[in-house]
């Protein structure tokens, strides 16, 4: 009986040495973030597994985000949107569709561009924001387009693609690598055919005592990093090359992208855009940057946009209009660092802020209404 009391009071000993080396490894390299100490402030994530578009937000619900630079609360509409309750039907209405930077990561519900826009609206046009976090690219861009033609009535659309993500996220051989336990559609260029990865995960449960785990440890979250890390040392050189990282530095989808998951991305392009003229519904295109092409632009002074530029080709030839954001001559670029948050990669309550008042001007630039 004394042997087992002491080899329980030995491993308690261990456990919370171990803790309290993880919470200085992780303040001091800021490795992980810190625990909430509450499983009311995270469910793991603001969006559930989707049986089309791979993830989705459950409707008519609230999730408060909390991390080391923001705190913020998200309200799901009746459709799953982290926008305001929508009709079915209505006239002079704009969907937006996007990714995690669209939807407002980090901010809440009304500090968002979209909801700037439409308070600022100058023909009372609503903008239906139905963008989603959970690793969203342009095969389900399509998929939830062709969805909510079927749902909510609209009349144009404005589709922002973050080549940061984008390229990423409809790439499978990126996503067996970082996805493998996701359950995700990706479009298949050899049969024209969409089809879904790790169907085994569609309909996941939860795992409660890593949620714990989690939320009231450094030491799970240290363990989850070193793992991520070796995951990445010992796949390094696909990875790279997926990330498009060249000799250990970063370079932006803007300048050099995958030709591959280009014509991926064109193919979807291409599809959206049929489904909607099916419909007599316009569609408007437009890229956004992330911090990293922020950086590598301000850094990189002879590097051009590329992406935008071959971009704006594709599509001018089926008249569909495009306008950029990124802009890679430093005095005309209105996005700087102060953008973004300083924990991650996405824009700021001030970012969304700078962001409609551009989309606004660039919307009057091609001679659209806002």
């Amino acid at each position: 009986m004394k042997k087992i009391k002491f080899l329980l009071l030995f491993v308690f000993v261990n456990l919370i040495i171990f803790e309290l080396f993880s919470l200085s490894i992780c303040n001091l390299l800021n490795l992980c973030s810190s625990p909430s100490y509450s499983l009311r402030t995270n469910n793991a994530n603001h969006w559930v597994n989707h049986d089309l578009y791979g993830v989705w937000h459950k409707p008519n619900s609230s999730y408060i985000h909390k991390s080391d630079c923001f705190s913020a609360k998200y309200n799901f509409n009746n459709f799953g949107a982290k926008d305001i309750k929508r009709t079915i039907n209505g006239k002079n209405r704009t969907l937006l569709i996007g990714d995690s930077y669209v939807e407002g990561y980090g901010v809440d519900n009304d500090k968002i561009f979209s909801y700037l826009i439409e308070n600022n609206s100058k023909h009372e046009i609503e903008y239906l924001n139905f963008s989603s976090s959970g690793y969203f690219g342009s095969t389900q861009y399509y998929l939830l387009i062709n969805d909510l033609l079927k749902k909510i009535e609209f009349d144009r659309v404005i589709l922002f693609l973050n080549p940061d993500s984008d390229f990423e996220d409809d790439s499978i051989d990126f996503g067996k690598i970082f996805h493998n336990k996701k359950y995700r559609p990706y479009y298949d260029l050899n049969t024209n055919k969409i089809f879904y990865y790790n169907q085994n995960y569609r309909l996941k449960k939860k795992n409660l005592v890593k949620d714990i785990l989690d939320e009231y440890t450094y030491s799970y979250k240290l363990l989850r990093y070193t793992k991520q890390q070796l995951v990445l040392f010992n796949k390094k050189k696909k990875i790279n090359n997926l990330s498009n990282i060249n000799e250990g530095n970063f370079v932006s989808y803007f300048d050099k992208y995958p030709k591959k998951t280009f014509k991926i991305l064109k193919k979807n392009l291409f599809n959206i855009n049929n489904l909607l003229l099916e419909n007599d519904i316009k569609l408007i295109v437009s890229t956004l940057p992330s911090k990293k092409d922020t950086i590598y632009f301000n850094r990189k002074n002879n590097s051009k946009n590329n992406l935008d530029n071959e971009l704006k080709k594709y599509l001018d030839k089926m008249n569909v209009k495009f306008f950029e954001i990124m802009q890679t001559n430093l005095k005309n670029n209105k996005i700087d660092l102060n953008s973004y948050f300083t924990c991650n990669n996405h824009f700021n309550a001030d970012g969304h802020r700078i962001l409609a008042n551009i989309i606004e001007e660039k919307l009057l630039s091609i001679e659209e209404k806002y």
